[in-house]
């Protein structure tokens, strides 16, 4: 988040300055993939994105665009993204209370399924959005595959530990970098020019020069960190109090005309007038607000913007100031001004001089003082190693935060409310025992302190909070240390390879002292292990569970026609058939599906439609949801589902916490160094960026179009035939493929989803070609039903299993 309402403030002064991308010739540039992604995604796109879920589809489509630029120039990209949270920005919600976010999704989901004004559903012309017109597109969601995308095109990127911003800003005074593509968070930080916005098309770029901004503004340093703090930005997010609310937006004004920045000058102005001194700070107006708690503000967004971790080029995180003094931008005696008088906390910490930082610059000293309760501000501290596997992807954010926090948040789904599956999910023995034994696996390796710290469970629908058990006796390396896989193979992990060579029983001790170090067999034995931990292996008899042969059947049988993403999507959905928690041909009656809007064949008569029916719609339209569909729209506006994108959270949840329980093993594997000398193999950051490329579930799930396009084919097909007896099966076809092209997807309406000129654009052609690879899947899954029935049909029971075939006979009529 930038420093509130300054970046329009700026353009307003005009004090932001034009040049041509042709001057940034071989340059090497940081970006700051927050601030990157809200300048392509602003407010009135992706508006529909948190309907659908999943990554804008258009995504890939972009940055490529911008890296040709880039290659035109000889520009190299270094994307660098914000890591953990600071606790300045963690909050504690009470039970049943939303966020403003997840407060607005509500009343979006309410709004456009509101009966009274819709009473077909909405349409494309609602001018609902999911998007708060203050919040930036979330990066988080799509942290790892943007990673993905990174070690594809071989560009180089970084997970900063923190804040990127000040990552950027260490890179860029440490000459790794030359310049900087960022939000105004940089101004806090000590970068003298940077860049703002760069227009592609155009070829020039917005830039902005500190000493400009604060010469035009009249203000010192100190003042502007002063109303930065007060305004609110990234590492202190609230707004003090004294400043009046946003007005929430309208259809006539979506945007607020109030700038708290400019409000904020104002004070300074007439402060500064009535003290008689112009280079005074904020300090004396806060004590006069009479708030210890804004007093409490001030002084933590401080501590936080000078003490905030980074990874240094050594590999190690260290404080931003330690580094900046080191080398030599900041001294001794700079970070609080000798005027000011810091809260008897912080004086009695800063003056301990055994708590000061000393490093070495050019052979002399330099000791920088750090407050003792520092980590109340910022976090506790984790080891180097852990910091530099966030760097590439290896850990998730979640889990460090977790620990350091000690605690873990569950909040809202995308599609808001709360259905009882989706908690039974959420809830669960299952899930909460393979919690248990994430943290235990990483808790293991730091101090003994982070082994006994409890750290507690808060779902936001519960008033008491679970305790997670992450004392685990013997820990989990120990119990599942005997499983590993050395086959030495040369070639890339592939989950269809594993599924083969899987045995029925494993030896409870190790046989072998061969070192694994193929990436195969680092993943495998990492995967067969989470196996282990989810019971598809037996943890009494070693033995494999029939949920481990069905998987292993199955690859055997139908592997040449299964590819790796599929396979992937058949073992979640499978996943959750065996938790019990969900059916998947049972109607979801909490939530609506696609409006009537997009599925009605003839307005004039109410078609009804069976149980039967509805049934076999649910299912095919779960199903063919878990499949990618590849259409890159621009700004989806087209229908949703609130029931699919329910379902897309039960199968997103479980697929997230194996691919979760798959990277914490890793990480325990190669920190332990047990059977593996693997750390002193990989050398460079393309080994480790190599070994991250081939973690399975690592993507996060698709969107749920395929799963609506499959939805409205199927009821608009059927209720043409409830309709009319005469109509001809080959009919029936044609006539839904016309209805979806020229109604619902409106293929030759150039104004309705502009698209990108990709690979994956909108056309007739593509469209049906995603279908037909979600009636493929769909056969897949047939079969896969059809083995686990027969191999343990207490996952899929007999009268299950029947009604799976008689919507696949259901659906051939269609297809």
């Amino acid at each position: 988040m930038p420093i509130k309402s300054l970046e329009s403030y700026l353009f307003e002064r005009k004090l932001v300055n034009t040049s041509s991308i042709e001057i940034l010739q071989n340059a090497i540039i940081g970006i700051d993939v927050e601030h990157y992604l809200s300048r392509i995604y602003t407010f009135k796109k992706e508006q529909f994105l948190s309907g659908i879920g999943g990554i804008p589809s258009s995504l890939k489509d972009y940055i490529q665009s911008d890296l040709q630029v880039f290659k035109e120039f000889n520009i190299v990209p270094i994307f660098v993204i914000s890591g953990l949270s600071i606790q300045l920005q963690h909050n504690n919600y009470r039970t049943n209370e939303l966020s403003p976010q997840e407060q607005h999704l509500e009343n979006t989901w309410v709004k456009l399924n509101s009966k009274s004004s819709n009473p077909y559903g909405y349409n494309s012309s609602n001018s609902e959005s999911f998007r708060l017109f203050t919040d930036p597109l979330p990066v988080r969601p799509m942290l790892n595959d943007l990673i993905k995308y990174f070690i594809e095109v071989d560009i180089n990127y970084m997970v900063a530990p923190y804040d990127a911003s000040f990552q950027l800003s260490y890179l860029y005074q440490s000459k790794m970098i030359d310049l900087i593509y960022g939000s105004t968070d940089l101004l806090l930080t000590k970068v003298d020019k940077f860049i703002l916005g760069m227009e592609f098309q155009s070829k020039d770029f917005r830039y902005i020069d500190r000493l400009k901004i604060l010469n035009e503004l009249n203000l010192t340093e100190k003042q502007f960190l002063d109303l930065s703090i007060m305004v609110g930005c990234s590492l202190q997010p609230v707004t003090f109090p004294n400043f009046p609310p946003l007005p929430k937006p309208n259809p006539i004004q979506p945007y607020p005309q109030l700038s708290y920045f400019k409000l904020g000058l104002e004070i300074i102005y007439q402060y500064n007038s009535l003290s008689g001194d112009k280079n005074n700070d904020l300090y004396g107006f806060i004590i006069s607000l009479n708030d210890p708690k804004l007093l409490d503000l001030y002084y933590k967004g401080h501590a936080a913007i000078n003490y905030l971790p980074i990874l240094n080029k050594e590999g190690y995180e260290e404080l931003y100031a330690v580094e900046m003094a080191k080398l030599g931008i900041i001294k001794d005696g700079d970070l609080f001004d000798a005027d000011s008088t810091p809260t008897a906390e912080l004086e009695d910490s800063t003056e301990n001089n055994d708590n000061s930082n000393k490093k070495e610059k050019d052979g002399k000293s330099v000791s920088i003082k750090v407050p003792n309760n520092v980590h109340d501000i910022i976090s506790q501290k984790l080891p180097p190693e852990l910091y530099f596997y966030l760097s590439i992807g290896l850990i998730r954010v979640d889990i460090l935060e977790g620990i350091i926090q000690g605690e873990l948040n569950i909040r809202p789904p995308l599609e808001s409310g709360l259905s009882d599956s989706y908690k039974n999910l959420i809830t669960s023995s299952t899930f909460v025992n393979l919690l248990d034994y994430q943290f235990n696996l990483i808790t293991q390796l730091l101090a003994r302190y982070y082994q006994v710290k409890k750290i507690k469970l808060n779902y936001w629908f519960k008033d008491d909070g679970l305790e997670l058990n992450n004392r685990l006796t013997p820990p989990i390396f120990k119990k599942v240390s005997h499983l590993l896989i050395k086959n030495e193979r040369p070639d890339r992990f592939t989950l269809g390879n594993f599924f083969s060579d899987l045995s029925d029983e494993y030896e409870t001790k190790v046989s072998s002292n061969k070192d694994v170090k193929t990436y195969d067999d680092l993943v495998s034995t990492a995967l067969l292990r989470a196996l282990y931990l989810i019971e598809v292996i037996d943890n009494k008899t070693n033995k494999l569970t029939s949920f481990g042969k069905i998987l292993k059947r199955f690859v055997k049988e139908h592997g040449n026609d299964v590819n790796e993403t599929d396979l992937q999507e058949l073992i979640v959905i499978l996943l959750l058939i065996r938790s019990k928690t969900l059916k998947l041909n049972e109607p979801n009656k909490e939530f609506n599906g696609v409006p009537k809007f997009f599925k009605e064949f003839n307005t004039s008569e109410d078609i009804n439609l069976s149980t039967e029916d509805v049934k076999n719609l649910t299912l095919i339209s779960r199903v063919f949801s878990l499949h990618k569909f590849h259409i890159s729209p621009i700004n989806y506006q087209g229908p949703i589902s609130r029931a699919l994108i329910n379902f897309r959270s039960h199968v997103n949840f479980i697929a997230n916490n194996l691919s979760n329980i798959i990277e914490c093993l890793l990480v325990d594997f190669i920190v332990h160094q047990e059977s593996s000398t693997v750390k002193l193999h990989f050398d460079q950051k393309k080994d480790w960026r190599k070994l991250v490329d081939q973690i399975p579930f690592y993507n996060d799930c698709n969107n749920t179009l395929l799963g609506i396009l499959a939805e409205i084919y199927f009821e608009y097909s059927v209720k043409q035939k409830l309709s009319s007896k005469d109509l001809s099966n080959e009919e029936i076809k044609k006539n839904t493929r016309d209805h979806i092209l020229n109604s619902v997807f409106q293929i030759n309406n150039s104004s309705f989803n502009i698209n990108v000129n990709g690979i994956n654009s909108i056309t007739a052609e593509q469209l049906f070609t995603d279908f037909e690879s979600g009636v493929r899947f769909w056969k897949n899954f047939i079969r896969l039903a059809e083995i686990t029935h027969s191999e343990d049909s207490s996952i899929i029971n007999d009268s299950f299993i029947a009604e799976i075939r008689k919507t696949d006979s259901w659906m051939k009529q269609f297809v």
